[in-house]
């Protein structure tokens, strides 16, 4: 998908963001199954919304990001946890469990 985007640093984030007023972001665990459960939910909801634009980062290859994204939004870190950003703020996120296509799609309707 065009809209599903790895980013592993900073710089690759506001590459891929540019001029999007609206984004989501995952943080994302590779040996967690509650991660997994998130990526497929999360995977899920992209696949339906090709316009909407879709980062994710590994959070034990690409620490930096993590920690950066924790200083940049004011949020704990937890992971998975699921950002949505409009105009540069987040305006909803989720962590763990509670990332699933419903919550998404209730706060996207």
């Amino acid at each position: 998908m065009e809209n599903f985007v790895h980013v592993k640093s900073l710089d690759e984030l506001k590459q891929a963001v540019g001029h999007e007023q609206h984004y989501w972001l995952l943080k994302h665990s590779s040996t967690c199954p509650v991660s997994a459960a998130a990526w497929k939910e999360y995977s899920e909801y992209a696949s339906l919304h090709p316009h909407q634009l879709f980062l994710y980062l590994v959070v034990q290859e690409d620490r930096s990001l993590s920690t950066a994204v924790e200083e940049i939004t004011g949020i704990r870190h937890a992971s998975p946890q699921l950002f949505h950003f409009a105009s540069q703020k987040v305006d909803w996120h989720a962590s763990h469990n509670k990332i699933t296509n419903k919550a998404m799609n209730e706060f996207n309707a």
